[in-house]
């Protein structure tokens, strides 16, 4: 799996979430899996093979683009073909060299121009063959979601797009090379992929899932503001609006998991919901919503186990007071009453 370089990003916590989810769901290759905050879609992609079916839901555009790549879409070798012909097309001076490499008439920096002006090429070739019926739905959101992680590669940030570095760092210098984000060949129509807010999930006449995996906002960081190049890429719209210095899409989404005054209400809300007979939260001892509070809110939907884990921060927020964090993996078994005790479990990060 070809993923973004992503805050939150559960890559180097997904064997220890495995692990954790085999010891508390039982007969899960015959249950049901919904990641409601897929973010990279790596939870959702690396559990294809552990349930009978996965589901995701996103309200960042390029986050669902990714997934549908991910849970949807096969890597065959007209894709394959596709890719190479990408990879040879004429430079073009489109939408992300204006917008966002340096020109005459725009300063940023988070792409150099022959790395923006390929990708252009790219986007513009794919959007063309879809219109033109020449390639499937399914292909052409595999090959949005390729050029999405490929550019990624080269993007000339520390981390998130809140901000473009004022040199470019080495590996921004490098040339765009359009991969494939997965080369997996075996994935079932069963799978299915959503846009919108999580809270859509929790409404009455919502759908269950036997397991739901929840991986929100920890802070009051924006993902819609951190990522809006991508956004931007993935519509690939003239008519979009860019405001500022780092181009940010007019009115992008805001969620309620990143304001302290929201995040409580949001959180019951949500939680009480939810139709599932297993509910897994990630969360950790930095974010917005105190653990005395999930508490309150958890043993209302059923039996809590708290599973602490001890694990190295995101590169980017390293030189900020401790290297390390304590992520927080809730276990609610929804079918048991939980009275007023949870189960607190320390764990090694199992790589």
């Amino acid at each position: 799996m070809n993923t973004l370089n992503y805050i939150g990003s559960k890559h180097t916590l997904f064997n220890t979430l495995l692990t954790i989810c085999k010891d508390n769901v039982p007969d899960m290759k015959n249950k049901t899996f919904m990641d409601l905050f897929s973010g990279t879609g790596t939870v959702g992609f690396n559990m294809l093979d552990n349930f009978k079916n996965c589901q995701a839901n996103d309200l960042e555009y390029y986050s669902y683009v990714i997934n549908y790549a991910l849970l949807k879409c096969n890597y065959t070798e007209n894709i394959k073909k596709i890719i190479e012909t990408c990879n040879n097309l004429e430079m073009i001076e489109g939408l992300i060299y204006e917008n966002f490499s340096p020109t005459g008439t725009c300063e940023r920096m988070f792409f150099t121009n022959n790395n923006a002006k390929k990708t252009d090429a790219i986007r513009q070739y794919l959007q063309t063959q879809y219109t033109s019926n020449l390639i499937t739905e399914k292909e052409y959101y595999f090959l949005l979601a390729s050029i999405l992680v490929s550019i990624d590669k080269v993007a000339n940030t520390s981390c998130v797009y809140g901000a473009y570095l004022k040199e470019y760092k080495k590996s921004a210098l490098k040339e765009m090379v359009f991969n494939p984000i997965h080369t997996k060949k075996d994935i079932t129509e069963d799978n299915n992929v959503y846009n919108t807010f999580s809270e859509t999930f929790a409404e009455p006449d919502s759908n269950y899932y036997d397991v739901i995996y929840l991986d929100p906002p920890y802070n009051q960081r924006q993902y819609s503001a951190n990522y809006s190049p991508l956004n931007y890429i993935a519509h690939y719209d003239k008519d979009i609006v860019l405001k500022g210095k780092t181009a940010l899409i007019d009115n992008y989404n805001k969620s309620d998991f990143c304001k302290k005054t929201e995040v409580s209400k949001a959180f019951n809300k949500l939680i009480d919901g939810l139709k599932c007979n297993y509910l897994l939260i990630s969360y950790n001892n930095e974010g917005l919503l105190s653990i005395d509070d999930f508490k309150q809110i958890l043993l209302k939907k059923g039996s809590v186990k708290l599973y602490k884990i001890q694990y190295n921060k995101f590169k980017a927020q390293q030189s900020v007071d401790k290297k390390f964090v304590e992520e927080y993996l809730w276990v609610v078994d929804t079918t048991k009453t939980g009275g007023d005790v949870i189960v607190e479990i320390n764990v090694d990060l199992i790589k």
